[in-house]
């Protein structure tokens, strides 16, 4: 008898946005994949209701769960409640482990944790500490649990002598903003792949930013990544290129992506999110668990770029759910 693979996601509200509704095609192509593959497949979306959701997991008796869950009820500080009712019903389940995933769903725990590894990541402070703001220096507002970019954009990078900015931040919530020292330079998102041969970074993929203006912040905010209308979507573009000059620095985010892997207990499949500043200093900007498998997706980009069918990228995450 084939065995079942039960898909899950986050329920959309009637209104959702673009980074939410990008959920829908992932579940459809994985979903298309497994039955090609000879799976017997089942979708269910999760909610807050999560008594009903142990109830009706158990009920479908599936032998394994793939977790598409982003958020919940569009809140990132709910992104790791479905690993939590996985580790409690006790059946395998692709992706990160709770911890890990916990982990990387606060970007302030996901640097402390970097620090504690010895990986470099931007020196960063809570909202009540700007005083701690130099005018020389440029920062940047990020938000603590959102993912997706969500909440993030050009604005939100200002110079450090901005006295404007100090009643803006008096405006926000310390439990869900904090403040990093902004990294001018080059951008790279790192996928990385599990599977019984244990992790493989895939090829590095450079985000590019042409025909910038002088001035204008090089992020990949979420208009870049999400408003195909804007200037940001159209002039900012994913490269793979591996030049002769950037061997030290591409074997240096390398190690650290490996690094980040094995200290963090990932699995799965990942993305890590760098920026290299002006003297060639790889520094960790995010950690995406479970990142985005959408056809256009950075990960899938980079799969293809390895020479990786989607079924392979698909076998091998159902792998690393059972070691």
């Amino acid at each position: 008898m084939n065995k079942t693979v039960l898909i899950l996601h986050q329920k959309l509200a009637r209104d959702a946005k673009e980074d939410e509704l990008d959920v829908l095609e992932q579940v459809n192509l994985v979903s298309s994949e497994l039955s090609c593959m000879g799976y017997r497949v089942e979708i269910l979306g999760v909610d807050l209701n999560l008594k009903s959701l142990v109830s009706r997991i158990r009920n479908m008796k599936p032998d394994i769960l793939f977790n598409l869950v982003e958020t919940i009820d569009n809140k990132g500080e709910f992104a790791f409640v479905a690993t939590s009712v996985f580790n409690y019903l006790k059946i395998p389940y692709t992706g990160s482990p709770l911890i890990p995933m916990f982990y990387a769903s606060n970007k302030i725990l996901t640097k402390k944790e970097l620090t504690r590894i010895g990986l470099p990541t931007p020196p960063w402070f809570s909202l009540t500490e700007s005083s701690r703001l130099k005018k020389e220096r440029q920062y940047i507002i990020k938000p603590i649990w959102e993912e997706g970019s969500l909440e993030l954009d050009e604005q939100n990078v200002f110079w450090g002598g901005r006295k404007d900015l100090l009643q803006k931040l008096n405006l926000l919530s310390p439990d869900y903003y904090f403040i990093e020292e902004y990294i001018e330079g080059r951008e790279f998102n790192v996928s990385i792949l599990g599977g019984k041969g244990g992790p493989q970074v895939l090829p590095l993929a450079e985000m590019t930013f042409k025909g910038y203006p002088e001035g204008k912040p090089r992020i990949m905010g979420y208009t870049a990544k999400w408003k195909e209308d804007s200037f940001e979507y159209t002039h900012t573009c994913r490269t793979f290129r591996n030049n002769k000059k950037d061997h030290v620095l591409f074997r240096a985010i390398e190690s650290a992506c490996i690094k980040c892997w094995k200290a963090m207990s990932l699995k799965g499949y990942v993305r890590i999110d760098f920026r290299v500043s002006n003297d060639n200093t790889p520094y960790i900007i995010d950690i995406n668990a479970n990142p985005c498998l959408s056809s256009s997706g950075g990960f899938m980009a980079a799969s293809k770029k390895a020479g990786l069918k989607f079924s392979e990228v698909l076998k091998r995450i159902l792998e690393d759910a059972y070691n």
